[in-house]
């Protein structure tokens, strides 16, 4: 047992590294596996972490917005526009979330 332990130390994990479509990403937040929704929730809550305040800018509080609501506005967004879901998923949810909550710069225009 302590050598198998010892040998799967010295391979090397398999990381699979891919860019996925608005419509993989469609695919995976309306699938009936667990597993495809949980891959899609983790895909749109990742591009969120990496954008707010960045890219786009929610009112108040953080803390007030849910998970399931940004799954939810991601999904319903790809829903509208099936015509742009062959475009990068990160773009497309990035645009969901832009004009949701438009960042404002001194002026009081979009950024």
């Amino acid at each position: 047992m302590r050598k198998l332990l010892v040998a799967l130390l010295f391979v090397p994990a398999m990381a699979q590294a891919e860019f996925w479509t608005g419509n993989k990403l469609y695919e995976r937040l309306s699938s009936t596996e667990v597993t495809d929704r949980i891959m899609g929730m983790g895909y749109v809550m990742g591009v969120y972490d990496v954008a707010v305040h960045a890219l786009f800018c929610p009112p108040g509080s953080e803390t007030s917005i849910t998970a399931g609501q940004v799954r939810d506005m991601a999904f319903n967004w790809l829903g509208n526009n099936p015509h742009r879901r062959n475009e990068s998923a990160e773009k497309l949810v990035v645009e969901a979330f832009k004009q949701a909550w438009p960042c404002r710069n001194r002026g009081g225009t979009r950024l």
